[in-house]
């Protein structure tokens, strides 16, 4: 009985002292990552932090709302939505907009489009592409609203996703 007690004992010991540094190795902050239920690995470090736009509308005359951001569409699907808002109809509304990947030193150009809509407040576009995992990606939108006398435009750069 005393033997059987202390084999007992010694796997419990064994189990304990094997799993401690997987319990420990845990991680303890969040990442965006493109898929909740996998994990991707990233390929490069982090980008930096994103600085202020330098294009951002100090006192807007027309554009009410500009961005543009970019979530995860299943599997290795990236969706790109951007939105257009301005105070009052608009003789046109335009947003130029791209996709871009972290390279682990620069952002470069993966995808882009644009979408123009005449007479109107609102303006949102949509694009899906097929994206590589182990990257960070953002979107980068130029919204542009026309009175018919003076355009306004404004730059809007989105937070990044690791896919």
């Amino acid at each position: 009985m005393r033997k059987l007690r202390i084999t007992s004992m010694l796997k419990v010991m064994i189990v304990a002292a094997l799993t401690a540094p997987i319990i420990l190795a845990l991680p303890t902050e969040e990442v965006a990552v493109a898929s909740p239920s996998i994990q991707p690995h990233a390929l490069t470090p982090p980008p930096p932090p994103l600085e202020p736009s330098i294009h951002a509308l100090t006192s807007p005359k027309y554009i009410y709302q500009a961005e543009g951001t970019v979530i995860p569409g299943g599997g290795l699907t990236a969706v790109v939505n951007t939105t257009t808002t301005t105070f009052s109809e608009m003789k046109s509304l335009q947003v130029d907009y791209r996709l871009e990947r972290w390279t682990g030193s620069a952002w470069i150009l993966y995808q882009s489009g644009s979408k123009k809509k005449t007479q109107t407040q609102t303006l949102n576009a949509q694009s899906s592409w097929t994206v590589i995992t182990g990257y960070y990606y953002r979107v980068v939108s130029l919204h542009t609203a026309d009175d018919g006398v003076k355009p306004e435009t404004t730059t809007h750069i989105s937070s990044n996703v690791l896919f």
